[in-house]
């Protein structure tokens, strides 16, 4: 396999401000276009940012968005399949979405699966279809922030054939807590990378937020399949990161045995499963 340059973009966008970050997003992809990248991955809910539920909701917006059209045949335009998050308007739903833009259009999108106690006040459902995807030769999935704190969520989408996994993030956590989750989170990818053999390319915002005293720290990076970073773009730095992962996900997936995993194994989880659901 030629090449495959895949990269992280880690920086701050202003909340509320689609156009702003929109903007901010076309900035990125040319520095990615620049850097040789095949693929872009935005952090979570970039181009909506945060703020309370309500103000999340009137700033959410559709996948047919022409904003998000505009961007999408930017990406085309300098041939980087990008990844970019944001609050989706959803007929009368709002869901927190990574849309993978390619070919000049929302080719697809992910909703995130595990959602915290934010994004449920936000969503009020579950998204459990858990898609995976193809572009340039390479099929991938994604997870979003705290999706990464369940393995069988990314497992699901290996098993589907997934050889890369973007993770997306929008930490920003209050100064006590900040450290710790940086390290719980680092070491969540590791494992997903290793685990499952494939890369996890991981995006975050850095910034600080006064009216609750946070921090977005940033971490972002590119782990290859033994869990050792490929990248890394280091604390509270607007940056992009980038890695050849093509000598890591070319020919047969070397773990494609677990499509084959016994049904009694996978009996017992599902039964498993169904009883903590019901506790």
């Amino acid at each position: 396999m030629k090449k495959v340059i895949v990269g992280a973009w880690q920086g701050r966008c202003r909340d509320l401000d689609v156009d702003a970050n929109v903007a901010t997003a076309r900035q990125a992809i040319d520095q990615a276009a620049d850097a040789g990248c095949d693929f872009l991955c935005l952090p979570e809910t970039f181009l909506t940012g945060s703020g309370t539920v309500e103000q999340v909701r009137d700033v959410a917006i559709p996948l047919s968005d022409p904003r998000l059209r505009e961007l999408a045949q930017h990406a085309q335009k300098r041939r980087v399949v990008t990844l970019v998050g944001l609050a989706e308007k959803r007929g009368r739903r709002y869901a927190v979405t990574q849309v993978i833009l390619d070919g000049g259009k929302v080719m697809g999108h992910y909703t995130k699966t595990m959602p915290t106690g934010f994004d449920w006040q936000l969503m009020q459902f579950h998204d459990d279809e858990l898609p995976i995807f193809r572009a340039k030769g390479v099929t991938f999935g994604v997870i979003v922030c705290h999706d990464s704190s369940f393995p069988e969520v990314a497992a699901t989408l290996c098993w589907k054939g997934a050889r890369i996994i973007f993770s997306p993030h929008f930490n920003n956590l209050p100064r006590q807590r900040m450290n710790d989750h940086r390290i719980l989170v680092r070491n969540n990818h590791v494992g997903l990378a290793a685990h499952n053999n494939v890369v996890v390319v991981r995006s975050n915002v850095v910034g600080y937020w006064k009216a609750g005293d946070s921090f977005g720290y940033g971490d972002s990076a590119i782990f290859g399949p033994n869990g050792a970073p490929l990248a890394e773009a280091g604390l509270f730095t607007e940056t992009l990161i980038t890695a050849d992962v093509a000598p890591y996900i070319s020919g047969d997936n070397p773990w494609r045995h677990r499509t084959e995993m016994r049904r009694a194994i996978v009996d017992q989880l599902h039964a498993a499963a169904t009883r903590s659901l019901k506790k």
